[in-house]
């Protein structure tokens, strides 16, 4: 990797962007970033005057303007104003640990057949600081890539470096995508090139009111239509469909266990087990639910498994 351009999109994130950027000027291999793009997708005031700002931080920072046809399209502009070798994704709320690009540079160069490397991930809030270490499967070594990535959680925007080559092949976002363009996207990349994990939780990821929606069902099929379009694309994929979407139910129900809400955990686990009734990890999550288990008790049994499985 001998150079790198960071492309972020920001849509009213007010002071979080600031925090973002910093994170991205704070890394030990800040030698390697040619171009900071800050995209704004349409922002009020208050924001813009914070990007502004920004810009006087450093010369190698540009601000450029979408027309407000969401995350996909912005990233896809940021990107057209790069030439660098490698791009770096990050979400303007969310942060960089300042080793982040070292590590995936350093992978980068010792496997040139990848030309896709992402990090692990901890969510954090403003109500609490703490870090909590989410389980990202480690997709390197997979055999057949496109189906590993299609059952597995992989990675997520923050995470990601790609190759621009690879990025232009495979045509950038799909700008008709508001919701899981990052799935779609590296799905096709898949097809194309390797990828490359670097284990550490080096990604910050911000959970706040903005970006947890309270319509888990609509989450679901949002997934549901990002799985088929992959799906219908890859045929070979089509019969693992259930499998994926019940575990995208389970995933869901899941987080309903962590805020609280019992009804609607139930609801996500009826889900998983109508699309996928051989699934046993959902069967036996809604049986646990039904026998009345303390929500926190189904909730550290999740953890612990995810602890002891395997990525």
């Amino acid at each position: 990797m001998k150079s790198l351009s960071v492309v972020l999109t920001c849509y009213n994130e007010g002071y979080y962007i600031e925090e973002a950027v910093k994170s991205v000027l704070a890394q030990t291999r800040t030698d390697l970033i040619e171009k900071v793009v800050v995209v704004d997708d349409g922002s009020q005031q208050p924001t813009l005057d914070i990007l502004t700002r920004l810009q006087a931080l450093d010369p190698r920072i540009e601000v450029c303007h979408g027309k407000g046809n969401g995350p996909a399209a912005g990233r896809n502009l940021g990107v057209k104003q790069c030439r660098s070798e490698w791009i770096a994704m990050l979400d303007g709320d969310d942060l960089w640990l300042p080793e982040k690009i070292e590590r995936q540079a350093k992978l980068a160069e010792q496997h040139e057949e990848m030309g896709f490397v992402y990090t692990g991930l901890a969510y954090f809030s403003d109500e609490d600081p703490t870090p909590r270490v989410a389980s990202v499967a480690d997709l390197s070594n997979a055999k057949d890539l496109e189906v590993a990535y299609f059952l597995k959680d992989g990675p997520i925007t923050s995470t990601a470096a790609v190759r621009r080559a690879d990025f232009v092949k495979i045509g950038g976002y799909n700008e008709s995508l508001r919701v899981f363009e990052d799935t779609d996207l590296y799905a096709r990349l898949a097809a194309v090139t390797r990828f490359g994990f670097v284990k550490e939780p080096l990604t910050r990821k911000r959970l706040h009111a903005r970006s947890i929606t309270s319509k888990r069902q609509v989450m679901l099929a949002h997934q549901a239509y990002a799985a088929t379009l992959i799906a219908t694309r890859v045929p070979r994929l089509i019969p693992l469909l259930p499998k994926r979407l019940s575990r995208a139910a389970r995933k869901l129900g899941n987080s309903e266990i962590a805020d609280g809400n019992k009804q609607g955990a139930e609801t996500m686990y009826r889900m998983a087990v109508a699309i996928c009734p051989f699934s046993m990890i959902a069967r036996l999550q809604l049986a646990a639910l039904r026998l009345g288990l303390p929500l926190g008790t189904i909730r550290n049994w999740v953890v612990k498994r995810r602890r002891a499985t395997p990525s």
